[in-house]
């Protein structure tokens, strides 16, 4: 168990508490580090943040709070920091520590934290969640009950943002992306042909006309 702490604040308050937060604490916290996803971003950006907005989410794996690194009143990090917390799946990655707290992957909050943006008022909202499914890409079973869950909480969230009259669309993989995906993501020998079928997927749904009208919103005025 990763966190016997957040376990017993489960306890004390069942009712504040979030499923993903509380797997993760019931897990085995993770060994392999995430020092080499977060190097690549130490050099580009080093302690400084991009001057546009960006905000990483990750979850302190004691409290279960979801931290949005980048967003006003975040504890301080660097953007290389904030990612390696973002990355840290639990059971797998190391749990990141920032300023003495211990953070894991905000999917473990939601896979797609959507509703983040919707206090900017957005005129588009676009949100990609491969970890869900299209709609009929997977028959309800063991195997895809993750997947059910995860698109179960985006329609929560989608629902949300269009309560606020903003224009979403989704990207979700569809049963052709399924089949090249597999069932192990961490994989590098898919990453090619996964990233080729999404390309084609995706490039064949922009060319409808329905889609290219609810990204009218993208074009420059």
């Amino acid at each position: 168990m990763s966190s016997p702490a957040r376990l017993a604040q489960a306890m004390r308050a069942p009712w504040a508490v979030s499923p993903g937060s509380l797997a993760a604490a019931l897990l085995p916290a993770g060994r392999v580090s995430t020092e080499h996803i977060a190097m690549p971003f130490d050099a580009l950006y080093g302690d400084r943040w991009p001057s546009a907005p960006l905000w990483i989410v990750a979850v302190q794996l004691d409290t279960g709070r979801r931290v949005v690194f980048g967003q006003d009143g975040a504890p301080p990090a660097t953007p290389a920091e904030a990612i390696q917390a973002s990355c840290a799946i639990p059971a797998f990655f190391e749990p990141a520590v920032i300023g003495g707290t211990r953070y894991v992957d905000g999917g473990v909050h939601s896979t797609t934290n959507a509703d983040l943006v919707g206090a900017e008022q957005p005129d588009l909202v676009l949100i990609s969640a491969p970890m869900s499914a299209a709609r009929g890409a997977v028959r309800m079973g063991p195997a895809s009950a993750m997947r059910q869950v995860v698109r179960l909480s985006l329609a929560r969230e989608i629902a949300a943002l269009r309560g606020r009259s903003i224009t979403v669309m989704t990207f979700q993989p569809t049963a052709a992306d399924l089949a090249e995906m597999g069932t192990d993501s961490l994989d590098p020998a898919v990453v090619g042909p996964v990233a080729r079928q999404v390309r084609a997927t995706t490039t064949a749904r922009l060319s409808r006309a329905d889609v290219k009208q609810r990204l009218a919103a993208l074009r420059p005025t």
